[in-house]
């Protein structure tokens, strides 16, 4: 049996533990029958709490010898008691909409309250635990439906509430259904989780050291989500996320920010591994520091480089390979891609600087035989794929992304007079064009990952705002345009020009379009 339990210090997740804790705290002066709002009371023992229910079913699989997956289910298998019913109806399928309004189905309250099940589960995927919980806490219900069927007796002994909410759940099973339930790998756990669910209604129970609170499963939700990051998820896949109206936006006006790619858990993992990013020490290949100075304080500006270090929850190996870099490649109709370059842009909270209109203009290398690296051509905008994922919420308050759309199609603008490679068939446009761009601010929200391509045209202002705002750039670009080494070619690159002597060549500065009070660190 495992024995998680919370370690001293700061827990991770935070904003997935404060939801449940938010959860279980209303549901904590709730008796579980009236939990159950607008069903009978005598679904519960008079006097028996609600989270009074959740951790004796949580203690139930604690002693039959059960992983923290399975007690963790346990513990939240009601949870979609505790989510309100959203407003009108969503659309079907794609579970766009609100949280749920797919499964309304009836105005009548106690019909959605029957579908707990289905909406626990999908809100534990989202917040990001395992599939594996998920199933386990709908399948609780199912199980019920299936004991109806298996056992005789059974539904007469269920309490009218139980037989309402029955009903609305799919009903008795039938053999087809029964025979593929038994056939799951985790039936003989499913089957238990409802006899839990029934034996969890002691009331006035007294419960052992160290878990006789909501709290002190703290540390063990922790460790599922740990185990659970990166994962692969049918609700965050790339053919889930790219639908054919995001792939024209895209290719029409040349940005698309996407949402709800990452679980809420990964969002808090990649804003830690941001603040643990800040204070690696840098190195000859990476990572790379810039600085500001903003009020009397120096700040970190920009780090580059960093992907391909160890980190607590393996988010560079994520970013260098995983989930994102596959919704790229979807966007670009399926072409193999590889990261080229990774950063992150520090906006703190004050004053910190912003960036000139500019094009970011990504170049290929390449390395004559025992000669040194030199840039071959600028590559065009299909062929570098930007990517800033809003680590904080980003908008026009705290000097988030303005695009130009559509005039990434224009080719060079000339921000810069002299272009960063040699063009070789990218379009010189008239330096007139840049003075009419017509620009869009944007608002991203946290999580969120704004796309765009290399010729795309934008500009930020300075974070004036009272609060930091971080964001993380993956930039992924066509293998067949870089080759498979880009991202150590462009940071062998980086080291012996912009990033040599602690950026002495761009002043300090992150970029020569940088805004802020960049100082040259020593």
């Amino acid at each position: 049996m495992s024995s998680s339990t919370a370690k001293s210090g700061p827990l991770p997740f935070p904003s997935v533990v404060a939801r449940l804790e938010a959860l279980y705290a209303r549901g904590k002066g709730i008796a579980y029958g009236s939990a159950r709002r607008d069903l009978l009371d005598a679904d519960g023992e008079p006097g028996l709490g609600f989270v009074a229910h959740a951790l004796q079913a949580a203690l139930l699989a604690r002693e039959a010898g059960y992983d923290d997956e399975v007690q963790v289910a346990a513990l939240l298998h009601d949870v979609g008691w505790l989510l309100p019913k959203p407003e009108g109806r969503g659309n079907e399928g794609k579970g766009e909409g609100k949280e749920g309004s797919d499964l309304l189905t009836s105005a009548d309250n106690r019909v959605w309250l029957a579908k707990h099940d289905r909406t626990g589960g999908r809100f534990l995927r989202k917040l990001g635990f395992s599939e594996r919980v998920a199933r386990l806490v709908e399948g609780h219900v199912q199980a019920k439906r299936y004991l109806c069927w298996r056992e005789r007796g059974y539904y007469d002994g269920l309490s009218d509430g139980s037989k309402f909410t029955l009903k609305h759940q799919g009903g008795v099973m039938t053999d087809e259904e029964a025979r593929a339930f038994e056939a799951d790998a985790e039936f003989e756990t499913l089957v238990l989780m409802r006899r839990w669910d029934e034996a969890a209604k002691v009331v006035g129970k007294e419960l052992p050291a160290p878990f006789r609170t909501f709290a002190d499963f703290k540390g063990m939700m922790c460790g599922c989500l740990t185990k659970a990051l990166w994962g692969p998820r049918d609700l965050c896949s790339p053919s889930h996320i790219v639908s054919k109206d995001m792939l024209a936006q895209f290719e029409g006006k040349g940005y698309v920010v996407v949402e709800n790619w990452l679980t809420e858990a990964e969002v808090d993992a990649l804003s830690e591994f941001a603040d643990e990013v800040k204070e690696k020490k840098s190195g000859p290949t990476g990572p790379f520091h810039t600085y500001e100075r903003v009020g009397d304080n120096k700040v970190h500006s920009r780090t580059e480089g960093f992907a391909h270090l160890a980190d607590r929850f393996g988010a560079g190996n994520f970013l260098l390979s995983g989930r994102l870099k596959a919704i790229v490649e979807r966007l670009r109709r399926n072409r193999p891609h590889v990261m080229y370059k990774d950063k992150i842009n520090y906006k703190f909270k004050g004053g910190s600087g912003g960036y000139k209109p500019h094009q970011d203009l990504y170049f290929a290398l390449e390395r004559e035989v025992d000669g040194p690296l030199k840039k071959s051509r600028m590559l065009r905008d299909e062929e570098a794929t930007i990517c800033m994922i809003a680590v904080d919420a980003m908008g026009p308050d705290n000097g988030g992304p303005m695009l130009a759309p559509g005039m990434n199609k224009k080719g060079w603008l000339q921000f810069r007079p002299i272009p960063s490679a040699p063009l070789k068939g990218i379009h010189k446009a008239d330096p007139k064009q840049k003075d009419g761009v017509e620009w869009k601010s944007l608002t991203v929200p946290r999580g969120a990952v704004l796309i765009y391509g290399n010729m795309m045209p934008h500009q930020s202002a300075p974070n004036k705002s009272s609060k930091n705002r971080r964001a993380l750039f993956p930039i992924y670009c066509d293998k067949a345009a870089v080759g498979g080494d880009a991202r150590e070619k462009y940071y062998a690159w980086e080291a012996g020009h912009r990033r040599a002597n602690n950026s002495a060549e761009t002043k300090g500065k992150a970029n020569r379009f940088f805004t802020g009070n960049a100082m040259v660190s020593k």
